[in-house]
């Protein structure tokens, strides 16, 4: 995809130098600005935003510290801020703005370029602050998961313990009933061995 777009950009460009456009008057940055901007949105429009993006850095390289590298910042810009663009973020934008209201004047966009810039900040902070929250969220939840597994934990234990002391309870209850049962016989057999030598002799 990024193989074809220079040669895009670069067959525009000469076909309309072979037309004899007035293009061709024009300098170097001039002359090709518009074929790259015109294939930029062309593929931005159509969900291609790696391809718009590489154009437009390439041309932006290629001729730095010229007032069309500096449109091509802002166009950058612009298509970064795009919400179904997911390979930039609006500090990338802030950055390409920035690069773009230091360009050499006459600039077309100032006003837009600061309210735009000031967007996408504040866009940024606010993304900054949703993953912020999302965070201690997922911390909150997990804090209180950790919570309810040692509630969990400590109700089981105390039911265990209860559950223990209710059968040692019962099995000293056995064993009393037993020793009960025990001295009941011995105390039955000590009566008869007291009849016995009671029992005159004949």
């Amino acid at each position: 995809m990024r193989g074809w777009a220079p040669l895009a950009v670069a067959s525009l460009a000469a076909a309309a130098a072979c037309a004899g456009h007035p293009l061709l008057h024009r300098s170097g940055p001039a002359r090709v600005w518009p074929a790259t901007l015109a294939f930029a949105k062309d593929a931005a429009a159509g969900g291609r935003y790696g391809p718009a993006d590489s154009a437009l850095l390439a041309f932006a390289s290629r001729y730095t510290g010229t007032r069309e590298a500096g449109e091509a910042d802002y166009w950058r810009a612009l298509i970064a801020l795009d919400p179904h663009n997911d390979r930039r973020s609006g500090s990338d934008a802030a950055r390409d703005l920035d690069a773009y209201l230091a360009s050499p004047p006459p600039r077309q966009h100032d006003i837009e370029a600061g309210i735009l810039r000031r967007t996408a900040v504040a866009m940024t902070a606010l993304r900054q602050a949703t993953e912020q929250a999302t965070s201690e969220a997922d911390s909150a939840r997990t804090r209180e998961d950790s919570v309810r597994t040692t509630a969990d934990s400590l109700r089981v234990a105390r039911a265990s313990r209860e559950r223990t002391k209710d059968e040692e309870v019962q099995r000293l209850r056995d064993s009393l009933d037993k020793v009960d049962a025990q001295l009941t016989e011995t105390t039955q057999e000590l009566d008869r061995i007291k009849k016995r030598l009671a029992a005159p002799k004949p």
